[in-house]
């Protein structure tokens, strides 16, 4: 067996090297094989991978999950449509190797929600966006475990060292395996402060309910940052342990990257997935807390099914995303009536979304579609953006914005960066957001937010709070 895989790893790193030299540029080269491990979060816990990229992304209920180490190829701050082009060149006329065709190297990032210009200077050390090649990249699904390594080849290496060192790096993370998960460290979370303040936060409500006009301003999502104290002991691992166990019906996710920052959470809003020309997404407006019981929890689920104000905030956000794809869509297809989403702390009302791509558009080219949906800014979004731009004065960062993964054929699956926090400097920018409609309150809607910090405060603390 070794054997054979020596020799594909050798063909491969072979072919990849004479097209580097035919196109005069580096050639991205993967082999992936399969290993005997069933959790994949433990190999982001070594000691010496403190000052590496470590990128995770998993959804327990799915079975499912990427964890990524280093960076072959880094793409920062760059737009949509230049990120898309960028990966296009960068992955064409790529080698993969391996024993599955649906293992490989994938891209992983994100981007911040909009273009800030304020004066908060939280995300300064963290890129606008970045995606990832990861060199080391672990994949988890229904059907095994798999560990993909990428190499760039380049035209002026030499070909005996490229395949002595392709064999030094999976000899090193093979010897890493297995390894189980460290005892989930217990830190102290203490308060620091609100952005904006409460009272500031229900003048800012009152003054946007003055401009909430049937068709012309619908919806405007306002968001807060509440920031904690965190310990030296804070473990990203430890808070990805606790949010998958607790939310395994969503997305937990964490990109840390050194000298920026940790950016972390669990989000339940899927924005968009392609796969084979089919394209599935969903809205997700509309939100309550959980009972104490099952018919406590029975009644609320009506109560939310029933308020004119949560279903017209879905409607809107259903009737928006419709709208954006309708173009590029055929057979678009969703259930007239929304279905509850529950999670550990709260209800939502959500419809799922699908149909089949009628072009050849990637994943990228949809996100750049949809962001950002009325779930995050608004209606109608343009005047949406305006008004944030003008009474947000914090800088969202990351939260909020478009987070995922790609291929190299450009399918891929992206979500909401919702539920999230940046850590940095012993201090955590934790993020909560509510759409406000005519019939919104200030009270309430604080109140929605305060739910929305628990499962990510919980997070921070090691599952004390």
């Amino acid at each position: 067996m070794e054997m054979i895989k020596e020799k594909r790893i050798r063909q491969g790193i072979e072919v990849a090297y004479k097209k580097s030299i035919s196109l005069n540029r580096s050639i991205i080269f993967s082999y992936s094989f399969q290993i005997e491990v069933k959790d994949i979060l433990p190999l982001l816990t070594h000691p010496s991978d403190k000052n590496t990229e470590r990128t995770f992304w998993c959804q327990p209920s799915k079975g499912s999950a990427y964890a990524g180490l280093g960076a072959i190829l880094k793409f920062e701050n760059l737009s949509i449509s230049k990120l898309k082009s960028k990966i296009k060149s960068t992955m064409k006329g790529s080698i993969s190797n391996g024993n599955s065709a649906l293992i490989g190297p994938r891209i992983i990032g994100g981007l911040s929600f909009n273009d800030y210009s304020g004066e908060d200077k939280t995300w300064d050390s963290f890129p606008r966006s970045k995606f990832i090649i990861p060199e080391c990249l672990a994949t988890l699904t229904d059907d095994g475990t798999w560990l993909t390594i990428s190499k760039l080849v380049k035209p002026d290496n030499d070909l005996k060292s490229i395949e002595k060192e392709m064999g030094k790096t999976i000899s090193y993370y093979e010897n890493r395996l297995p390894v189980t998960l460290p005892p989930i460290s217990r830190v102290s979370v203490d308060k620091f402060r609100d952005i904006p303040s409460q009272d500031v936060y229900s003048k800012t409500i009152f003054s946007l309910l003055r401009l909430i006009r049937p068709n012309q301003m619908e919806k405007v999502v306002i968001s807060r940052s509440h920031h904690v104290k965190v310990g030296r002991d804070f473990k990203a691992v430890s808070a990805m342990q606790i949010l998958r166990d607790a939310y395994p019906n969503c997305i937990s996710f964490c990109f840390s990257f050194p000298n920026e920052g940790i950016f972390f959470g669990s989000t339940p809003e899927r924005l968009i997935r392609l796969k084979n020309n089919y394209v599935k997404t969903e809205a997700l407006a509309g939100t309550i807390g959980r009972g104490n019981n099952m018919e406590e929890d029975r009644i609320l689920a009506e109560s939310l099914l029933d308020s004119h104000k949560e279903k017209e905030e879905h409607s809107i956000v259903r009737e928006q995303i419709v709208r954006k794809l309708q173009p590029y869509l055929s057979d678009i297809s969703h259930p007239k009536v929304p279905q509850i989403m529950k999670l550990k702390n709260v209800q939502h009302l959500q419809t799922p979304i699908s149909g089949k791509l009628n072009n050849e558009m990637t994943i990228l080219d949809l996100v750049g579609k949809l962001h950002p949906t009325s779930a995050v800014a608004g209606t109608p979004t343009s005047e949406a953006m305006k008004v944030i731009n003008e009474m947000e004065k914090h800088d969202r960062g990351w939260y909020s914005g478009p987070i995922g993964w790609l291929d190299e054929k450009g399918d891929g699956e992206f979500y909401v960066a919702l539920r999230s926090a940046l850590v940095k400097d012993e201090e955590a920018h934790v993020f909560a957001g509510g759409g406000i409609v005519s019939e919104s309150h200030p009270d309430k809607e604080w109140d929605e937010t305060e739910l929305k910090l628990q499962p990510i405060l919980s997070a921070l603390s090691g599952g004390q709070v």
